[in-house]
């Protein structure tokens, strides 16, 4: 495992998510879901002064609704994923729950927020529990995912342009479900010697890694990528975006896809690395459906410090050379 001692971990754990509260002057956006865990702002949210609450419903690929007022935005439109920050004070901050959001929605608002450059924490609780599959088969130790909806990309981030996405290397944060790896293998189809798995750990229990592995054993022996795992902390986004960047740093090919099959905190990490990075990068997500009750239980919660690692040179700050040309034209 790499080391992380030499790079800041910007990231806030409390033991119960009963311990956490918000700064004040902010904005909470978050999604209750099916499960206990999201519901974790509900023991303080009466007594919550100075906290702008923002709860999405109705989530799909490239829209959600908000309940407090009814509106339904979309996640292609920069203008209107604006809105929901409208009226915050200049030194407000926003936190963005992801616990209970679907990925296309978090990671949509978080792109946006750190574009109107807003001090941006990410929320996460950790389950208790994941349950168990009733009849387990390979592939498929615990019961979380009802099916796959396909392959399609984050609306708001890069797909390769048809010379990248020949040469690249695939990176697949695994979780649990392996038949979901497969899936993803077979649509991209990624050469196996430039396969490069990564796995949390230490995972959120001890014995996670382990059941990563024998979830994933038939994609891993398949491929021979069991030869090329990489580890990061399950629970650490930050880790994952550095490792990250020493994956796209050594890697021969042009550019990077990362399929998001694992941890939340992981997809965060590869969310920060593909708004940051210079490295042509495709994050490839299989829109599973949540299956309810999925999980039991709250443990740790964690806030990361997200905006802390942009800066003014951040590729999400910068105007694409071909919309800067198109500008120019017109001039």
């Amino acid at each position: 495992m790499r080391a992380t001692k030499d790079v800041p971990i910007l990231t806030d754990t409390y033991e119960s998510a009963a311990d956490f509260r918000p700064v004040g002057n902010c904005i909470y956006v978050f999604a209750s879901a099916g499960e206990a865990r999201a519901k974790h702002m509900e023991s303080w949210r009466a007594s919550a002064g100075a906290v702008r609450f923002c709860e999405v419903e109705a989530e799909d690929f490239d829209q959600f609704r908000i309940k407090e007022t009814g509106e339904t935005l979309s996640l292609r439109s920069a203008v209107q994923l604006a809105s929901v920050w409208n009226g915050l004070d200049d030194d407000a901050t926003i936190y963005i729950d992801i616990t209970g959001l679907t990925h296309a929605v978090w990671a949509g608002l978080l792109k946006s927020a750190i574009r109107e450059k807003k001090r941006v924490f990410a929320v996460y609780v950790e389950p208790d529990q994941y349950s168990r599959s009733a009849a387990p088969v390979e592939g498929q130790v615990y019961d979380l995912s009802t099916s796959i909806q396909g392959i399609m990309p984050l609306a708001g981030y890069a797909v390769l342009s048809p010379k990248n996405n020949v040469d690249f290397t695939f990176v697949p944060l695994l979780g649990f479900e392996g038949t979901r790896l497969r899936h993803v293998i077979e649509q991209v189809q990624p050469g196996y010697e430039r396969i490069t798995p990564v796995i949390g750990s230490p995972g959120f229990k001890p014995w996670y890694v382990f059941e990563t592995y024998l979830g994933n054993r038939a994609a891993l022996m398949e491929t021979e990528a069991w030869q090329a795992v990489r580890y990061a902390p399950a629970n650490c986004p930050f880790s994952c975006f550095y490792l990250l960047q020493e994956i796209a740093a050594g890697t021969n090919a042009g550019s990077l896809k990362i399929a998001l099959v694992g941890t939340k905190p992981h997809a965060l990490g590869a969310v920060l690395f593909a708004l940051t990075s210079t490295t042509p990068t495709e994050l490839v997500y299989d829109h599973p459906i949540r299956k309810a009750g999925r999980t039991n239980g709250t443990a740790r919660l964690h806030v990361y410090h997200v905006s802390a690692v942009f800066d003014a040179n951040a590729s999400v700050f910068t105007v694409p050379e071909r919309i800067r040309d198109r500008r120019a034209a017109h001039r």
